[in-house]
């Protein structure tokens, strides 16, 4: 139809597309995957992963369905034949720890190799997951790169383009959310939490279906259809704690006695290292300096507080009285998760 060549030249999907997720079989993505595949639309997984990272929210059959790609950055050749014929390639590669010589900068380098690939490959828009509040000129890498990232993707010539900026994902299951699934662990077994500055800083995650969603939205698969050329958007919650008011929240959901404090007097430092013999015992990193600077920097809210969207999401405090029962049981390794293989 005349709407549906309009609606390709614009570089907004049509009927139904091929698609892919830089780890549909990841945390975010596994979601994202779901509600494509529920959609009639076809999945291709770039990532060094082969199958779900937990059976939900893909079944089986689904996960069948989906065509797992290597995801090997210095192969472009290789990179250009998995996104052939892809009309939507949504970006949610990231790092969390700058370690073993890597970089957040080195991270959206490439990012910006895959947008090219992405447009030489005849992708039509790309969605990519930022940061709230992100610059090049932030003081924090993680934030720099983020940004560094987003400018590659504005200037890659993409048809268009879409940029989702949460600070945080929780849910669906404790065992998914390992920043709160940890923080009750160790407020399960120690009698005091204690807590980097004043405790006054606040933090405004999303829930990961609410973020999936959004993506599917940003991607132009939402019930409105295409959205504009260029899109950025927020991707917060409806609640926004401070770090006190979170923690103690996450100490009354698991039933711990745990006192917590914010003195006042405690740097990210001081607490990085208080943390340590937890990394010892776990052989995890618990708490990286650079993401409790982060958290700490007031950055972790929403850019547009005023996006009515926000107030239709999921509650972060409803989520951990409704988990609270089953959260902090087990310890979550992130290094396990995302860097062995």
């Amino acid at each position: 139809t005349v709407a549906a060549c309009v609606a390709s030249c614009c570089g907004v999907p049509v009927a139904m597309s091929r698609v892919a997720i830089t780890g549909a079989f990841s945390y975010t993505g596994r979601y994202l995957a779901k509600l494509l595949l529920d959609g009639g639309h076809s999945v291709v997984s770039l990532s060094r992963r082969q199958a779900p990272l937990a059976p939900a929210p893909l079944s089986p059959v689904d996960a069948k369905k989906v065509f797992p790609r290597p995801m090997d950055f210095s192969d472009e050749v290789q990179l250009g034949a998995s996104l052939e014929g892809c009309d939507v390639l949504f970006c949610t590669y990231w790092i969390r720890f700058a370690m073993g010589g890597d970089s957040h900068d080195g991270a959206a380098d490439r990012c910006a190799r895959l947008f090219n690939v992405a447009r030489q490959a005849g992708v039509k828009r790309v969605v990519f997951t930022s940061h709230t509040r992100a610059t090049e000129d932030s003081p924090y890498a993680y934030l720099a790169g983020k940004a560094k990232a987003c400018a590659a993707l504005r200037s890659a010539g993409l048809p268009s383009y879409a940029i989702a900026r949460p600070c945080g994902i929780f849910g669906d299951t404790p065992g998914e959310s390992i920043l709160m699934n940890n923080a009750a662990w160790v407020l399960r077994r120690s009698p005091l939490f204690l807590l980097a500055g004043d405790g006054s800083h606040r933090f405004q995650p999303i829930h990961v279906r609410d973020f999936s969603e959004l993506l599917l939205e940003l991607g132009g698969f939402g019930a409105s259809g295409a959205g504009p050329a260029a899109q950025e958007r927020d991707a917060c919650g409806p609640d926004a704690p401070t770090s006190v008011e979170l923690f103690s929240h996450i100490a009354r959901a698991v039933g711990s006695r745990s006192i917590v404090r914010a003195p006042g007097v405690l740097s990210t430092k001081m607490v990085t290292t208080m943390s340590k013999p937890i990394d010892w015992l776990t052989g995890d990193i618990m708490l990286d300096k650079d993401d409790l600077d982060l958290l700490c920097s007031g950055l972790t809210v929403a850019d547009d507080p005023d996006d009515p969207a926000i107030a239709q999401r999921r509650s972060l405090l409803s989520w951990l009285d409704e988990v609270g029962p089953n959260l902090g049981k087990e310890y979550i390794s992130s290094v396990d998760r995302y860097y062995k293989k």
